[in-house]
């Protein structure tokens, strides 16, 4: 009598081997799964996509993740038209924000965009903000400006120099103490 997985002629537990051999097989991925590098640039390309049609812009806009990058964030032109522009996020700042925040920093880079292709002279971080509130609250920018600045060891500027007065706060009614 054989034991019971042995095969005439072969080793024992056989058909115990053959299933193990079978699952790692079946197991394997077929494709490697995204990065969260190429998800994160993805959702990038995705919210570029989207603040642009939200704030008229029919440029193209390329998003790039780049290991280092001095500003972080930046917006620049690919051709001298000025129709198609890169946007380079630095990897270590990208991994740090939310949906949110990062709506906040890509409607900033398109609102410098949107000043190259209007009145190129006049870049400003407030006007770009300006442009970029259009389309994504204040609460983000401020949130935004508070990791950027964490991320690079400073300790910034007023918020107001960059995004203004606060139109919420000024136009709320005052208190009367009592």
């Amino acid at each position: 009598m054989r034991p019971y997985g042995a095969v005439k002629g072969g080793a024992p537990y056989f058909e115990a081997v053959l299933a193990v051999v079978l699952t790692f097989l079946l197991a394997a991925p077929l494709k490697e799964a995204p990065s969260i590098v190429t998800i994160r640039a993805r959702r990038a390309q995705e919210l570029v996509g989207q603040l642009s049609a939200a704030l008229s812009i029919h440029n193209q806009v390329e998003v790039a993740v780049v290991i280092q990058h001095p500003l972080v964030f930046s917006v620049e032109p690919l051709d001298a038209g000025k129709k198609r522009f890169r946007l380079s996020m630095e990897l270590g700042f990208l991994l740090m924000l939310d949906d949110d925040e990062l709506s906040a920093a890509l409607a900033h880079e398109l609102g410098h965009v949107w000043i190259f292709t209007h009145h190129p002279f006049l870049q400003t971080e407030r006007l770009a903000n300006s442009i970029g509130e259009q389309v994504v609250k204040r609460a983000y920018f401020e949130r935004v400006y508070s990791k950027m600045w964490a991320y690079e060891g400073t300790s910034g500027v007023p918020i107001g120099q960059l995004l203004g007065p606060d139109r919420d706060v000024d136009q709320q009614p005052e208190q009367n103490p009592q």
